[in-house]
């Protein structure tokens, strides 16, 4: 009986309890001195502040070995486990906050920090 009880408890925690925390988590690769991150890091400022329930990981390359291909970028693991990947200050801007209220690309924002972001580099 305490068998039952116990395994009872655990599948209410685990469906019930356990979703209401998000599992979504951000990692921003930058570096301080590179201009396309500087133009990005506003935009995930702001998402981070308007999504509380997300963690957001900032890594700064240059004080770190980290295993990527270029900055700035972005890399959603989804409460779903499935991971995006971001990258540069076009995709990004017009791409992170699709993905974390998971919109549809037609409904997807861009976002403009005052300027125009015209930008031609990012590695894919």
């Amino acid at each position: 009986m305490k068998l039952k009880l116990t395994i009872l408890i655990g599948l209410v925690l685990v469906f019930c309890i356990v979703p209401i925390v998000s599992a979504m988590q951000v990692s921003f690769f930058y570096s301080e001195t590179c201009p396309h991150c500087k133009s990005v890091k506003p935009l995930v400022d702001s998402l981070m502040i308007k999504n509380l329930d997300i963690k957001f990981n900032y890594y700064n390359v240059l004080l770190g070995n980290y295993d990527i291909v270029g900055v700035p970028l972005i890399k959603i693991k989804t409460d779903d486990c499935r991971k995006i990947e971001l990258i540069g200050s076009q995709e990004i801007p017009r791409y992170l906050e699709c993905e974390l209220n998971k919109m549809t690309t037609k409904d997807c924002p861009t976002y403009s920090a005052g300027e125009e972001i015209v930008d031609s580099w990012f590695i894919r």
